[in-house]
């Protein structure tokens, strides 16, 4: 009886015990279903090119007079930017002027020759030709004047110049090049079977390592119409921003073409997906036991995984440690929440 007395207090401790553990289960980690934009993406490599680029070049040969610019300056359509020596252009037009007016005086002299029955229509012909010849000889001059003045055709950014003061030039010899940039062109083919996903209009995103983190938004305004024979792909043309100037023609960078975008979309780390058979289960947390659910899975990015079908968006998912419960098995939980 004494022996017994004395045991009882063990005995009741253990029996407190052992639904105690049985009631707490194994311990898992557990993260709420978060809701975020989703997106499907294309994604390629293209090249910046600028959306106009010219080589001033003269359309007259002469010596270059003067240069109304700097080097990297950015200019105005119909800026000044070279002058050629003009003095045999100026010649040449007095020339075509005195001939001109000549040429007048004689058409006169031959209408009033005619109208006194004194000349012939043969003479007054001549004399009307030689006159529409003195002004087209006119015309002609002046335009070769006015070529000896070289102007921007557009606005834009001015790169190295490469003709001094003093050089003849040759017609069509390169003297600098001038830039549009804003916005910039970004060139870029897409596979064959990707044809169909884009369209014009479609929004684009581009990065690239001079500038990481950072996404420089577009849209795609042009698609050639023919696949590349040797590739089977397709080039695309997309406009993008460059207000602050810190994109150059030339850059290489990656493209994302926006294919879909789901916005609220649900997502849950990678790791709490069960696979089983050929279903993809979840085990949720409800009312402290375990629920397993049949899922549908959509995108998989950075760790994480878009759920189409099978969840609300207000359940608790395991995302550790599910290896060791079951259906209906009460468990004890942590916060698993990582940055995504």
């Amino acid at each position: 009886m004494t022996v017994l007395l004395r045991a009882l207090p063990w005995l009741l401790l253990g029996a407190l015990m052992v639904p105690a553990r049985a009631a707490e289960g194994p311990m898992v980690e557990v993260v709420a279903v978060r809701q975020m934009d989703v997106r499907d993406e294309l994604i390629t490599f293209g090249s910046l090119r600028s959306d106009e680029s010219v080589m001033i070049r003269p359309e007259v040969e002469g010596r270059l007079a003067a240069l109304h610019f700097r080097e990297g300056q950015a200019v105005t359509s119909g800026d000044l930017l070279v002058s050629l020596d003009d003095a045999i252009a100026r010649a040449e037009l007095a020339q075509a002027r005195a001939n001109l007016d000549l040429a007048e005086k004689n058409h006169q002299r031959a209408q009033m020759l005619f109208q006194r029955g004194a000349s012939n229509a043969q003479a007054l012909d001549e004399a009307q030709s030689q006159q529409q010849a003195a002004r087209a000889s006119l015309a002609l001059a002046q335009a070769r004047l006015d070529k000896t003045q070289i102007k921007a055709p557009y606005d834009g950014v001015l790169g190295l110049r490469q003709a001094s003061i003093g050089d003849y030039l040759g017609a069509g010899q390169n003297i600098v090049n001038l830039e549009v940039l804003d916005p910039l062109k970004v060139d870029f083919r897409i596979p064959q079977k990707a044809v169909a996903q884009v369209r014009l209009g479609q929004r684009v995103e581009i990065t690239l390592d001079t500038y990481p983190g950072e996404r420089f938004r577009g849209e795609i305004f042009a698609i050639n119409p023919r696949l590349d024979e040797a590739g089977r792909s397709q080039a695309i043309r997309a406009h993008i921003g460059n207000d602050d100037r810190r994109l150059r023609p030339g850059q290489f960078v990656r493209v994302s073409v926006i294919l879909e975008e789901r916005p609220q979309a649900l997502v849950i780390p990678e790791e709490a997906v069960m696979p089983q058979g050929d279903k993809l289960l979840v085990n949720l947390v409800v009312d402290g036991k375990v629920e397993r659910r049949e899922v549908v899975l959509g995108k998989r990015f950075d760790g994480q995984v878009e759920v189409r079908q099978g969840l609300r968006g207000d359940e608790t998912v395991i995302s550790a440690g599910w290896q060791r419960v079951r259906e209906g098995l009460g468990v004890r939980t942590k916060s698993g929440e990582r940055q995504p």
